[in-house]
C-alpha cells in the first residue's frame, strides 16, 4: 500500500511528525510512505526506512490553484497513493485533498481539537486541562484511516558529528545550548534576560552555544559571542543535520516553545523549556521521556495561556509570563541537571 502523508510546516510540527512516521514505518514495514513536506526538513526523516520525501515548489511551478492541480497530477502519476493522510489540514492540503477525492482516492484529515484549544486559551473561564499531544493527534489520524498505529517509543536521530563541531566541544566545561528566539515575541525569551542568563552561565564555567535562524538573530547572537567568554553562535554556520548532531552532544538545551525545542526532542539532550504565552496543556511539549523535559513557567497568571501558538499580542502589554522567568531559576535547573 502507498500512503501519502501531508505535513508541510512548521519546523516543530514536522519534527513531531518524524516520531509518528518512524513508528508507522516500524509497525508497517511492507507499506510505502510518501511524505509531502518542505525540502528544508528532509534530514528529520533520514533514518526512517521505506519513506520517500516529496518536496513541492510552492514559489514556482506549484504556486496558486493551477500549480496545486499540477502537483496533484504529479503525485497521482508518481506516487499512485492508495490513501491520503493529511496531518496538516491547511488551505493548500485541503485543495490537494479535494482533487484526490474527485479522483476517488480515500483521504483522512487530522482533528486539531480547535474547540478545546479555544476553551483553554480564551480570556475568561478557561477550561484548564491537559489536551491530547500533537503526536497522538497524528497517530489518531492514521488509526481513523484504518491503519493501526501505536506510539510506544521515543525517536532519536543519530547523526555523526563533524570534526568542526567536535572541536567546539573540546574542554572541561559543560556544554549548554540556548535557542531564545521564536517566531512570535509572546514565546521568545526576552533578549535582556537571555544576555543575563548567558553571563550567569559563563561565570559558572559553562560553554554556551546559541542557536536560531535569520540575519537579525545571527547579528544578536554574534554580539553575545563577542561580549562573553566561552560563547559561540552557530547560527548560519551549520546545516540542519549538523545542528542536530551538535545538539545531541550537549548537556542541556534551553529553549522556549519553538521549533528548536522540537529539534532538540529528536536528540538525547536534556531540555529546559521556557513557556510564556503558550502552555504545555495545548499538547506541544517536546516528545521526550519525562526526566528529559524540564518545564519552567509562571503558574500564577490567570491570563495564561492566551493563545495556542503565541501569535496574539499580550493584552496586558507586559509579557509578564516571560519576564517573570528569571535567569537564576534557569541556572539552578542547569546546575541540577549537570551535577
Amino acid at each position: 500500500m502507498n500512503v501519502l502523508v501531508f505535513r508541510l510546516s512548521a519546523m516543530g510540527d514536522v519534527a513531531m511528525s518524524a516520531v509518528v512516521l518512524r513508528a508507522f514505518s516500524e509497525q508497517h514495514p511492507s507499506f510505502r510512505i510518501f511524505l509531502l513536506t518542505n525540502k528544508l526538513f528532509n534530514p528529520l526523516f533520514a533514518e526512517i526506512p521505506n519513506i520517500t520525501l516529496v518536496n513541492p515548489e510552492f514559489k514556482n511551478k506549484h504556486k496558486n490553484i493551477f500549480g496545486l492541480y499540477k502537483l496533484f497530477k504529479e503525485l497521482q502519476k508518481e506516487v499512485k497513493p492508495d490513501i491520503i493522510i493529511d496531518i496538516h489540514d491547511v488551505l493548500r492540503t485541503k485543495i490537494i485533498r479535494f482533487f484526490f477525492r474527485m479522483n476517488r482516492t480515500d483521504t483522512v484529515k487530522i482533528n486539531k481539537g480547535r474547540r478545546e484549544k479555544k476553551q483553554l486559551t480564551r480570556k475568561k473561564n478557561k477550561r484548564f486541562k491537559q489536551l491530547k499531544h500533537s503526536t497522538q493527534r497524528y497517530a489518531d489520524t492514521f488509526n481513523k484511516a484504518g491503519l493501526s498505529l501505536t506510539l510506544n517509543k521515543f525517536y532519536t536521530l543519530n547523526f555523526d558529528i563533524t570534526e568542526q563541531s567536535a572541536s567546539l566541544l573540546e574542554g572541561k566545561e559543560k556544554n549548554i545550548g540556548i535557542a531564545p528566539f521564536a517566531k512570535h515575541l509572546q514565546k521568545q525569551y526576552p533578549l535582556n534576560l537571555t544576555e543575563e542568563l548567558i553571563r550567569l552561565l559563563t561565570e559558572n564555567n559553562y560553554k554556551i552555544f546559541i542557536f536560531g535562524g535569520g540575519e537579525k538573530e545571527k547579528e544578536i547572537a554574534e554580539n553575545f559571542e563577542k561580549k562573553y567568554k566561552n560563547t559561540i553562535s552557530v547560527i548560519g554556520k551549520f546545516t540542519l543535520k549538523d545542528e542536530i548532531a551538535l545538539i545531541n552532544k550537549l548537556d542541556v538545551m534551553i529553549t522556549p516553545d519553538s521549533g528548536n525545542m522540537h529539534l532538540a526532542a529528536l536528540t538525547s539532550v536534556n531540555i529546559i523549556a521556557i513557556w510564556g504565552a503558550t502552555h504545555p496543556f495545548a499538547g506541544f511539549t517536546p516528545y521526550v521521556p519525562a526526566e528529559k523535559n524540564h518545564i519552567i513557567q509562571n503558574n500564577n497568571l490567570d491570563c495564561r495561556p492566551c493563545s495556542v501558538f503565541g501569535n496574539k499580542k499580550c493584552y496586558k502589554k507586559t509579557l509578564e509570563c516571560l519576564y517573570s522567568v528569571k535567569p537564576t531559576e534557569i541556572l539552578k535547573i542547569c546546575k541540577k541537571i549537570t551535577g
